[in-house]
């Protein structure tokens, strides 16, 4: 500790880069904690799905649709206790840059299969009521402003659906009781979109409840074997393989945000290194004549790494600060099946200890070789 004044000092000699260091890892700190936050928000869905939730899709794709026929043979599958579906709609509404995800569903059935989807009494039977009505999740009606008695206008954005606009009425703000629902959607009746349609009588994808979840495999291949060799086979996985399916849409995020985080952080270790070199260059006479006072190389070599300890830690804590502030669920704006996210304690834990781990091994090269500095080499080489 009586050795913190000259590590200070060291660290004020040049106060610009000292300044532009800790910026350095403090953009490092910040872009790891919010790609990890995007990643956190992506696997939340699907780790928070439900085990006795199964979706039959079109065994192409999900962009291909299923007559409403499917659905009561799969009510009628053994192990299946009920059933609901729900359409993509794609609507736009005002401009196209305003997306957000809508669905056409079957309401009474939908919202007991899905309890995530929390709405008062009253909401509930104002939607049920309503043929018009839709409810939207407290995230999407804060992002526009949306109240409860509001009217909505979307325009087509799915051929399939027509030509003519549609009409809404806000009869519930929802919340969500679990990551497997996000609270930045529009859910409205499937009879409403269906009766408009150019082609009726189809669905997006089923939600079946079954009773033992584990027999969700048995019970997803026997739905499966029973729409085999017709023209519309079908896929039926887990809930949580579902999701898993949805989100490998956007690409291997993984691997892509893993490869941005490493490239910074690489970036970054390069140029706490070599400030800490240009530090130590400057300071040639200075070591040797501290050599000559009597310090030992141990401290010398504590000084110095500990100068670049000091700047990475201190970057750490200033990122850390601005993801937590600006990267919050009311910035990220998710959506379609991905809950809101921000930046949680355990990925700031892990930006702070990454900036400590930069700052050690930024600082042991240049450390070492002050440390083992010879008193005449040194002055030599200032000479």
């Amino acid at each position: 500790m009586k050795y913190i004044g000259l590590v200070l000092k060291s660290a004020r000699r040049s106060k610009r880069r000292t300044l532009l260091t800790v910026m350095s890892v403090a953009i490092a700190v910040f872009l790891f904690a919010s790609l990890r936050a995007v990643l956190d928000g992506f696997n939340a869905a699907t780790e928070a799905s439900s085990s006795t939730r199964i979706v039959t899709q079109r065994a192409t794709s999900l962009f291909f649709s299923m007559p409403t026929s499917h659905g009561e043979t799969i009510r009628n599958t053994r192990g299946v206790q009920e059933v609901s579906w729900a359409n993509w709609f794609g609507g736009v509404y005002k401009d196209p840059q305003n997306f957000f995800a809508q669905f056409a569903i079957d309401v009474e059935s939908y919202l007991r299969l899905y309890p995530e989807v929390q709405l008062t009494p009253e909401e509930r039977q104002a939607f049920l009521e309503d043929r018009t009505g839709c409810i939207v999740g407290d995230g999407l009606a804060k992002r526009f402003g949306f109240k409860v008695g509001d009217k909505i206008t979307l325009q087509v954005g799915i051929p399939v659906y027509g030509a003519r606009d549609f009409d809404f009425n806000v009869r519930g703000i929802y919340r969500s009781g679990g990551a497997a629902v996000d609270n930045q959607s529009m859910f409205f009746h499937w009879k409403y979109a269906d009766e408009r349609s150019v082609v009726p009588g189809q669905v997006g994808w089923y939600v079946a409840q079954i009773a033992n979840p584990d027999e969700a495999t048995q019970i997803s291949m026997a739905i499966d074997q029973q729409f085999a060799n017709s023209s519309n086979e079908t896929k039926t996985e887990t809930e949580k393989q579902f999701q898993s399916t949805f989100v490998s849409m956007f690409g291997n995020l993984n691997l892509l945000l893993g490869s941005i985080a490493v490239a910074v952080v690489i970036t970054t270790l390069f140029v706490a290194a070599n400030t800490m070199a240009m530090s130590v260059r400057e300071r040639t006479t200075e070591i040797a004549v501290m050599r000559t006072l009597g310090f030992p190389s141990s401290t010398i070599f504590l000084l110095v790494a500990g100068e670049g300890l000091m700047m990475a830690i201190a970057g750490g804590l200033v990122g850390a600060f601005l993801a937590r502030a600006i990267v919050t669920p009311d910035l990220l704006q998710a959506g379609a099946f991905i809950p809101a996210f921000g930046v949680n304690n355990g990925n700031l834990v892990m930006g702070v200890a990454l900036s400590a781990i930069i700052g050690v091994l930024a600082g042991l090269i240049p450390a070492t070789m002050a440390s083992r500095l010879r008193i005449v080499d040194a002055l030599r080489r200032v000479a």
